[in-house]
């Protein structure tokens, strides 16, 4: 029975006073929750966690000397300290790579709950990861705290910040997540000033007590009066698309586009370019990560300081958030794949550029390097799999992805650093690195999208929409959501 769109999507805007306030599409407004999500994330992040190791490595230490020692008044050597940095990223490897594997039930718990319960949990839970942060004390309780934060932060509130811009935004889904990804070269820069500004005024543990409760107090009322799950539960449809009302067999003159069958799981296991994705994704993980958290030693072991890094983060920050943002119009343009294979090629090159670094201005071309190679990357890899295998499934096929991210990003500095001191220097292990980018690039010539779903993965057929009912079930926005929602016969 065909549904009327215009009546459904009048009656939603009844219930809804403040999608009836906006006087455009809300997948906008959704956009804006997606980025705050995304930059919540920080205190789980590498770049959140780097600036508290050395205290907690201080506070680890001084409980050593108190046991070893008691009555006596603590005397810290800087041997103690690094003795319990080892302790710490000893923790912090172990509790990302455990972390990794609670991630595809999280994206299970979106397709059945939906996004806004689910963000709802994590958030509630990530709060108290902080709290417990601030309270450890022992390297055990550490490894519990690490794998909280990273379990909610990293992984599974990241995987539910990307899936809200899916869930809003289809033929102009690349534009959007290029505005999205804005959010982390952002947080890159700012999270920092504001983090070492609470340590240096309440100390590392208040701080990351006060961190907690600052994700709460923004995400919560965002969570309570502007989230919504998707289009289809307040009568609209993905990119604010139009449906012309239709009577009887007419066929509808808009809307086709999203008539397209929704993968699940399995189903994505079958299709080749699942895999080269997933590969891809992992590997771009595992080796930014190794020449991120090793940029300082590396830096100065040839023959640069500390000060001298800094160079790197500024050039990045900034190439990273012009590519990705332009990244994003690209992937409404051109093939998906096609991104990916540039994407590959300049990591590659930004790896030997990282090979080369012997002076500050080789360090800033490293940073310009890699920063375009992610923001081409993240424009290729983000759009593809709701693009690809559609939005009924996709927090389990992104939650399965996010698994092998967050293990690939925790075993990186780990071969990294192994490379070294069983090679004796970082060159072979870069030049593998540099050598397996290369030959990925070759392979994500073959991720082409599932013949089901080629007229909404392939931009170059955007405008030619065909309707189609084969395979899958389309989504209707009826799995998941908080409350009974008007359905829309097409909707991916």
């Amino acid at each position: 029975m065909a549904t009327d769109a215009a009546s459904l999507e009048a009656a939603s805007l009844r219930r809804d006073p403040l999608v009836r306030a906006t006087p455009f599409f809300y997948g906008w407004v959704m956009l804006g929750v997606a980025m705050v999500a995304q930059y919540c994330t920080s205190p789980g992040q590498t770049y959140g966690v780097a600036l508290f190791n050395k205290h907690i490595a201080t506070s680890l230490a001084t409980e050593t000397f108190k046991a070893a020692h008691p009555g006596q008044e603590v005397v810290l050597t800087k041997e103690l300290i690094d003795a319990e940095i080892v302790t710490v990223t000893t923790a912090y490897l172990w509790g990302t790579i455990l972390a990794a594997f609670p991630v595809p039930w999280i994206g299970a718990l979106a397709d059945r709950w939906g996004l806004r319960k689910t963000i709802t949990m994590v958030i509630v839970l990530f709060g108290l990861a902080c709290m417990f942060m601030s309270q450890v004390e022992g390297p055990y309780a550490l490894f519990v705290a690490f794998l909280a934060i990273r379990t909610l932060g990293q992984g599974s509130l990241t995987l539910l910040a990307t899936n809200t811009a899916d869930m809003w935004f289809q033929r102009k889904l690349g534009f959007a997540n290029g505005i999205r990804n804005l959010s982390a070269p952002i947080a890159f820069a700012t999270f920092p000033v504001i983090t070492i500004a609470l340590i240096n005024a309440f100390g590392w543990q208040q701080a990351y007590f006060a961190l907690g409760v600052g994700v709460w107090a923004i995400m919560f009322p965002l969570l309570v009066f502007v989230f919504r799950n998707h289009p289809e539960e307040i009568g609209q449809l993905p990119d604010g698309e139009k449906r012309s009302p239709r009577a009887g067999n007419e066929s509808e003159s808009r809307g086709s586009f999203f008539m397209m069958p929704q993968l699940t799981l399995g189903e994505a296991f079958l299709e080749r370019s699942f895999w080269i994705v997933l590969s891809f994704m992992t590997m771009w993980a595992m080796i930014g990560t190794a020449l991120m958290f090793m940029v300082i030693p590396y830096v100065e072991s040839r023959g640069l300081t500390e000060e001298d890094a800094q160079v790197v983060f500024w050039t990045m920050a900034v190439s990273m958030a012009s590519c990705q943002f332009f990244g994003g119009i690209l992937a409404d343009y051109f093939k998906l794949n096609y991104l990916l294979v540039a994407g590959a090629v300049l990591l590659g090159s930004g790896v030997l550029v990282y090979l080369s670094i012997d002076s500050v201005w080789m360090a800033g071309a490293y940073g310009l390097t890699f920063g375009v190679a992610q923001g081409v990357s993240a424009a290729g890899s983000n759009s593809l799999l709701a693009r690809y295998f559609g939005r009924a499934h996709l927090g389990k096929i992104k939650g399965f992805q996010m698994m092998s991210i967050v293990g690939g990003s925790a075993a990186g500095p780990f071969l990294m650093s192994q490379g070294k001191e069983l090679l004796g220097s970082y060159d072979a292990v870069l030049m593998l690195f540099a050598t397996m980018l290369f030959v990925q690039a070759v392979a994500c010539f073959f991720a082409t999208p599932p013949a089901a779903r080629e007229e909404v993965a392939d931009p170059s057929k955007h405008s030619h929409p065909q309707s189609t009912t084969h395979g899958t079930a389309p989504f209707t926005g009826t799995s998941s959501g908080d409350s009974s929602q008007p359905t829309l016969q097409a909707a991916d």
